[in-house]
């Protein structure tokens, strides 16, 4: 497995490859920047997060590869859809998955997402336009405000550059 890490202004972010695929992305408070284990798509990637957060790509284009069963992966693909600088309800996601009543099975795909920022579940809010939960810093609750005020940067991001 290949690493690269990098801080944004979202935080530190490490991208794990399997040297074809992204499979894993992890976010840090703290951390060091580290290329010493990269491979090609891990710097591609790395390109694209670098003009994504200037501004100048919407979508990422690099190839993914989840660590995720078949069924969450379905979700992941699909989450995938939801439009830069544009959000939508669990309930949403979960319509567009074809699922119309599973919105905890919904909450339950973005909070296993294993690749966020590029699976964009930082774009799935909920009905009454709150954040819900974001996981990004593994040591704190998805509703701890650390976590919440990264999603709501994101959001605020896109909106900005690509509203």
């Amino acid at each position: 497995m290949f690493h690269e890490t990098h801080q944004t202004a979202f935080g530190w972010l490490q991208v794990h490859t399997d040297h074809d695929h992204v499979i894993k992305l992890d976010w840090f408070r703290h951390a060091h920047d580290d290329d010493d284990h990269a491979s090609d798509v891990s710097r591609e990637t790395w390109r694209q997060i670098r003009d994504y957060c200037c501004g100048h790509q919407k979508d990422f284009t690099i190839p993914l590869n989840p660590a995720a069963s078949p069924a969450l992966t379905r979700w992941l693909y699909i989450m995938r859809e939801i439009k830069p600088a544009t959000t939508v309800t669990y309930k949403q996601f979960a319509e567009m998955a074809g699922h119309p009543k599973a919105s905890r099975a919904a909450g339950s795909a973005c909070a296993r997402n294993p690749i966020p920022l590029i699976i964009p579940c930082h774009r799935v809010t909920k009905v009454d336009g709150s954040l819900g939960n974001f996981g990004a810093l593994k040591e704190f609750s998805p509703k701890d405000e650390r976590n919440l005020s990264i999603k709501s940067a994101l959001i605020a991001h896109e909106k900005a550059m690509f509203g």
